[in-house]
């Protein structure tokens, strides 16, 4: 199956995509209680990314609530990270002796796509008329087979790779379709 990219420029095609964890936290201290002022998280490791990551304090009710999507593209990577935000918050919430509730969700698995699959992806997108690109993308594209960027030729590139329809039908056991 094709994922079409609007975060990616148009013909870029992904030969990897980023798994991804929707990371929420919520730490809470007795009412009244003061709340220590804490950094969310140590910068990633390389190979990780943090998107969307907010946290919210409440000083009524003494709550913070932290959450975030992990990023990575390799499962090593992505399940080390998440291990490592686990380990962070739960030291915190040891050290300020506050109750922790945590909730973490994978999204998607790190995926890598079949060189030969991206060859014939990028004859077809080439022969299109936009200049292409490969390279890993940071854009999570859960269940796809290969994903490409669309941002600039959104519409006209869609309309273009529904007319050869072997790309949404696509199974693993097939062979990619021939340029």
């Amino acid at each position: 199956m094709l994922a079409l990219l609007p975060e990616e420029r148009a013909g870029r095609i992904s030969t990897s995509n980023a798994g991804a964890i929707s990371f929420h936290a919520t730490l809470s201290w007795p009412p009244g209680e003061e709340m220590p002022v804490w950094s969310i998280f140590d910068e990633p490791t390389p190979g990780v990314r943090f998107y969307s990551l907010v946290q919210t304090d409440n000083l009524e009710s003494a709550t913070r609530e932290i959450s975030c999507e992990i990023r990575a593209l390799h499962p090593a990577e992505l399940t080390g990270a998440l291990d490592a935000v686990l380990r962070s918050v739960t030291a915190h919430a040891a050290l300020s002796e506050a109750v922790l509730t945590t909730r973490a969700v994978r999204l998607a698995q790190p995926s890598e796509v079949h060189p030969m699959l991206a060859e014939a992806l990028a004859r077809q997108v080439s022969d299109f008329g936009l200049r292409v690109s490969s390279g890993p993308s940071w854009v999570p594209a859960p269940g796809a087979h290969i994903s490409v960027g669309t941002r600039g030729s959104g519409e006209m590139l869609k309309r273009f790779l529904l007319s050869h329809s072997d790309w949404w039908r696509m199974r693993l056991d097939r062979q990619p379709p021939s340029g």
